[in-house]
Formats: structure tokens, C-alpha cells, sequence
């Protein structure tokens, strides 16, 4: 048998990271890439499937995948490694919005990225996984949101597509959809949870599972969250008015939205999830669905993979 020697790395470039920024960045990142003396194919995608379609061919032939975007781009490829069961090592470029992945790791600038790449260490991390009954939805490596998150990342992605310069300015996209989600009373959602403690039953904003600390650009919105305890870390938010949201959101700068009431943290390797009302999900920035384009769930299975993943970080 004569097997086929394993090329050192693939860098697939994302240019519709960060609104489109990211295209700027190629000459830059190519330029360090070089100056670090690192032996690399460089492609660019042109779209969620032909990326994914990249990371899964990849797989078979080379060791380290690097993902220059934002923290979708680095989900889908994760979720194309493990999906094919290779060896094949994820690295990790700042290009997106808010960079909270590789924040996690020391890795949100591009230069300490490109050294970590050229020093080559790698650690197992945990990856999340989204099921609905038998279909697997999609993995994460940062967070899984219900409610609020999964409702403004839906009505950001539509003021893309409408209104262009607001939805590059992210704070005011962000706020302007925070606004529209209350406004349209499509939060606060009654949801069950079960995770082998008691049982949580109620109305909630926003349901953030988390693999990492990191939350909306540097917020830590899981302060107790690691990438290798097998663990998810769970975030409630309960019913509040706007300005006691703002609160809970500066106060997560710092880590300290625990303190007050309408927030609540648990911990565990599964969450099972049940609304009367469909509920969206998002992860990592993307809303997750099934293949044949269902996006609304009355149930789902939020858990850990541990170990999952190799990453150079």
C-alpha cells in the first residue's frame, strides 16, 4: 500500500467575514503568512457550502486547516473535521465581527494568530453539538443561543440585506434589533430545560449555551466557562425591561451580570430544551436548520463533545 504524504496547511480565506471587511485584510494576512516563513495553499471561498465543501475535502489531505474569518467560518470547518473523523488540526485567523473563538485562546489579533501557527502547538477542546430528534443541526466552539440572541442575529442578517451601512455599524445593528425583538414581543419565550438537576420552567430572554467565556465582542458572558471540562455553561436571562438588559450587558464586560436577579448560571454535558412555541437557534452566528430548510424546533438537545476537536492554540 503507498500512502499519500499529508500536506502542512490550508488557509481558507473568508472575505464576507466582519460585513465584508475581511476582504481588505487578504493582502496583510498573506503578507504575515509569508514573513513567518509558513508553507500554506491560500483559498479563497465563495460561500457557506463552498467552504464547507473546502474544510471537508481538506480533511483528507492536510494537517492543519486554518480559517481566516470570523467565528462561523471556524464552526463549519470544525464541524466538517469531526464529521469526517481525520487528524486534520484547526487553526484560526481574526477576521470576523466580533472574534470572541479565538479570543479564548490569546488569539484575537493577527499576529499573535500567525505565531501560533508558526510555533504549531496544539490542545484538545470540547465542541458543542445542536440536535433536533434525530437530526444533527450543527456543532459550535463558542456559543448556542435561544431567544433574544437567535432573534437579533435573524433581524441583523435582514438589515444586511436592506440597510448596509447600518448593519456595518455593529452597535447600532445590535441595538436596533434588541429594540425590534421587544418590541414585537417575539421575546421573552416560555421555555422548559432539563439537565440533570432541577428543572427549569418559565419565560426567559435569552438562553446563552456556552463552550467559552467569551460573548458579543470581549463580553464575559460565562465566567466559569473552559473549552476541556466537558461541560456547557448555561446563561438565563429572565424577563426585564430594556434598561435592565443594558445592565446585564455591562455588567457582563466584567463578568459580574450574576449578581443580579433576572440572571442565572448552570452547568452540564446536556441540556435538553422544550418550547410550545417553535424556537430558532442560533450558533456561532448562524441560525441552524435542517437540511430540507426547517429552522424553528418545539425540541432540542444542547451537548458537549469532549475533546473533540485538535486546535493550534
Amino acid at each position: 500500500m503507498v500512502f499519500k504524504p499529508m500536506k502542512p496547511m490550508l488557509v481558507l480565506f473568508n472575505p464576507s467575514s466582519n460585513q465584508g471587511r475581511a476582504a481588505g485584510k487578504r493582502g496583510i494576512l498573506q503578507a504575515a503568512l509569508n514573513r513567518a516563513g509558513l508553507e500554506h495553499a491560500f483559498v479563497v471561498t465563495q460561500s457557506a457550502g463552498h467552504l464547507r465543501r473546502l474544510a471537508r475535502e481538506a480533511g483528507r489531505d492536510y494537517r492543519i486547516i486554518v480559517g481566516a474569518g470570523g467565528d462561523s467560518t471556524y464552526s463549519i470547518i470544525a464541524g466538517e473535521i469531526t464529521a469526517g473523523r481525520t487528524d486534520a488540526v484547526l487553526g484560526m485567523i481574526p477576521l470576523g465581527s466580533s472574534n470572541d473563538v479565538p479570543r479564548e485562546f490569546g488569539l484575537e489579533r493577527m499576529d499573535r494568530a500567525v505565531q501560533a501557527l508558526k510555533e504549531g502547538r496544539t490542545r484538545a477542546i470540547d465542541l458543542g453539538l445542536v440536535r433536533a430528534g434525530e437530526s444533527v443541526l450543527g456543532c459550535f466552539l463558542g456559543q448556542a443561543n435561544v431567544g433574544l440572541g437567535a432573534v437579533v442575529n435573524r433581524r441583523v442578517a435582514r438589515m444586511a440585506e436592506r440597510r448596509r451601512k447600518t448593519a456595518r455599524r455593529q452597535w447600532a445593528a445590535g441595538y436596533l434589533a434588541v429594540r425590534a425583538a421587544l418590541w414585537s414581543r417575539e421575546v421573552p419565550l416560555r421555555l422548559d430545560i432539563e439537565d440533570g438537576g432541577p428543572a427549569y420552567s418559565g419565560k426567559i430572554l435569552a438562553a446563552v449555551f456556552s463552550n467559552i467565556r467569551y460573548w458579543a465582542t470581549g463580553k464575559i458572558i460565562a465566567p466559569e466557562a473552559r473549552t476541556d471540562d466537558g461541560l456547557l455553561d448555561l446563561c438565563l436571562i429572565k424577563p426585564c425591561r430594556f434598561l435592565r438588559l443594558a445592565e446585564i450587558y455591562r455588567l457582563a464586560g466584567k463578568g459580574r451580570h450574576g449578581r443580579l436577579r433576572q440572571v442565572e448560571f448552570r452547568q452540564a454535558g446536556v441540556f435538553r430544551l422544550r418550547s410550545e412555541v417553535p424556537m430558532e437557534i442560533q450558533a456561532d452566528g448562524d441560525i441552524l436548520g435542517t437540511n430540507d430548510g426547517r429552522t424553528r424546533f418545539n425540541d432540542l438537545e444542547i451537548g458537549i463533545l469532549p475533546a473533540a476537536l485538535q486546535i493550534i492554540g
